[in-house]
């Protein structure tokens, strides 16, 4: 059976620049996904869950896979 979980990343302002001015990232993004394959888990992919007006990701959701 397999288990699905999934982990909520918010992006964080981290400059500002030209064009759209502000510029955001998702901070420790590598972090989780590399903790959790050391965990066994397998990274799927993730889902755009909240997105700004300019079309750009506000909140998304990694998705991990464990077989159990």
């Amino acid at each position: 059976m397999k288990k699905v979980e999934f982990v909520r990343v918010k992006s964080e302002l981290c400059g500002y620049g030209f064009g759209k001015g502000s510029k955001y990232g998702f901070d420790g993004v590598e972090d989780i996904i590399r903790e959790r394959i050391l965990q066994g888990w397998t990274y799927c992919g993730y889902v755009p869950i909240e997105t700004r007006g300019t079309g750009d990701i506000e909140t998304m959701s990694l998705v991990f896979q464990l077989d159990e």
